[in-house]
């Protein structure tokens, strides 16, 4: 209930993995082959696509990981209104010195809810950088952030290794970010969204996807 009432007051919650299963994962990642993305911003895994929700080669080992996820007892509430997840993304990204993403909204359609992993070290303060910053922000007609510099931030969570934070997806008003990353620890990110097709809460999908997205 504690939860459940964070969740919907806040938009989101923390939590953490079991040791062994965060340091399971990891080992994973680190085996794994990443990337350059666009200048200043995380490596991403090989395998990704620029449309997560058409990618079909999601090493099996994070699918099962993220989709054990969408059905723990953090999302039981949500599914027992909606229905179990139509369509869980997965996405991997390794941030490194002078990494960053500015104030964004995960507006991939249709997802609900997303869960962020944290692995990598422990002992990450605000000095190192590569913190998320969770804020508030106002939003245009078609739910875009209208003034970067004007997000009030709620909160700022260390990228800690077996770290998870869980936020709704449905509400374009809260946003987050990641600060520029200072130091020489290595920030990887297992990100999950789960939603459903049938969601209305969407963005310029036709535009985004074509016609026949659904």
């Amino acid at each position: 209930l504690i939860v459940l009432n964070e969740l919907f007051r806040d938009g989101f919650i923390v939590t953490k993995l079991p040791t062994d299963e965060a340091d399971r994962i990891l080992e994973v990642i680190k085996g794994d082959t990443f990337v350059p993305d666009r200048p200043g911003s995380p490596d991403i895994a090989f395998w990704e696509t620029d449309n997560p929700s058409q990618n079909q080669s999601v090493p099996e080992v994070y699918q099962a990981f993220v989709e054990a996820l969408g059905r723990s007892e953090f999302t039981n509430h949500i599914r027992c209104h909606m229905g179990n997840w139509s369509r869980v993304n997965v996405m991997l990204q390794r941030g490194k010195a002078g990494d960053s993403m500015e104030w964004h909204h995960d507006s991939y359609d249709p997802m609900h809810m997303v869960c962020l992993a944290y692995f990598g070290e422990d002992g990450w303060c605000p000095e190192d950088g590569g913190q998320l910053e969770i804020g508030e922000g106002d939003v245009g007609e078609e739910g875009f952030l209208l003034d970067q510099s004007a997000v009030r931030v709620r909160a700022s969570i260390s990228p800690n290794h077996g770290t998870l934070v869980w936020m709704l997806n449905t509400n374009p008003r809260w946003v987050h970010r990641v600060t520029e990353i200072q130091c020489t620890k290595t920030r990887y990110t297992l990100i999950g969204q789960f939603g459903y097709r049938e969601n209305v809460l969407r963005t310029r999908v036709s535009e985004k996807y074509g016609p026949t997205w659904r």
